[in-house]
Parts: C-alpha cells; structure tokens; sequence
C-alpha cells in the first residue's frame, strides 16, 4: 500500500463524519499506519504549520516542534480544534478573564504520545508548548478552517488578530 494511502483513509473519514464524530474518529484511527515525513518540515526558530489536507468543512495540519517551542496564547475563531500528539509530549495551557477582566491561567494539562485534546473559544484560550527534550509532531484539526484568529501579546496585555498562514501546503486531494 502506498504510504498515502492510510492518511487519505482518515481524509476520507473525517469527510464523510458529521462534526459530533471527529473526535471518536480521531481517538479509534491507526496513526501508526501513516508516514507524515513528507509533510514535515522544521525550523531552529518556530514551529511550523504544515498543511495536509484543507476543505471547506475542515484543515488538517501537522506542526513540528523543537524543544521549548510554543504558541502564542490564542483563540479559534470559533472554531472546533482537536490536537492529537503524534510523537513527544506537548503541555497545553489554559486561560480565562477573572471577574477584574484580566486573562490568567486556570488549567494545564500535558499530553503525550496517542493522547487527544480538545479546544474551542467557548472554552476559553490556549497555548501549547514543546516540553519534551526532543522533538514533537501534533496533528491538528480544525473545523471548520481558521484563517484568523486572536493572539495575546504578552508586553501589550492586549489580544491582536492575526493572520494564519502555513510553513507547507502539500495538499493531498480526497479520493473518490
């Protein structure tokens, strides 16, 4: 079987499932069937957002991470995201405003290897970081796309919007 073929397979899955379904999909699918190499790529100063697959129903993206890196605090547009960890130990961070309207942390929770997380703006904000002494791979979904969403700038205190873009775009095409 071509390597491609098993992420097709969850392509086509994810697709062909209601939203109420991805998160089942997500935890009873085989990652250890699919190769991501050829849709990695790293970089010494951020992580980086690599596009697999993207509809107007949802994007799948695989983000590679040195060790210590991590997002800005940040919200979904409200959209739905799931993080599955492919390799490494990813913690997640969870923010809230107080009563005084001032953001803190209100959880953290660290995931690792075959562990799934779920996240959208009803929930609050997150951001995730890289703790393990190597590298990680997460594979991310998000329903519907995001192409913006708000990011906290920790010197201003202030959330800013900002543009996502992706470091790779090796858009795989759903098979009938």
């Amino acid at each position: 079987m071509k390597p491609q073929t098993h992420i097709q397979k969850l392509i086509t899955q994810l697709s062909e499932s209601p939203i109420e379904d991805y998160n089942a999909v997500l935890k009873d699918f085989d990652f250890s069937l699919i190769d991501f190499t050829d849709f990695e790529s790293w970089s010494s100063k951020h992580y980086t957002r690599n596009c697999i697959y993207r509809d107007s129903n949802f994007e799948l993206l695989l983000l590679c991470w040195n060790p210590n890196q991590a997002t800005a605090i940040h919200g979904h547009d409200g959209e739905d995201c799931w993080v599955y960890l492919l390799e490494g130990e990813i913690e997640e961070v969870y923010y809230a405003y107080d009563d005084s309207s001032v953001l803190r942390q209100v959880n953290s929770q660290k995931y690792e290897a075959n562990e799934l997380s779920f996240m959208n703006d009803r929930l609050g904000f997150h951001k995730l970081k890289n703790v393990c002494k190597g590298k990680s791979l997460s594979l991310h979904l998000y329903a519907k796309p995001i192409d913006n969403c708000v990011c906290f700038d920790e010197r201003s205190q202030v959330f800013n919007n900002r543009e996502l873009s992706y470091d790779t775009h090796k858009q795989l095409l759903l098979k009938d």
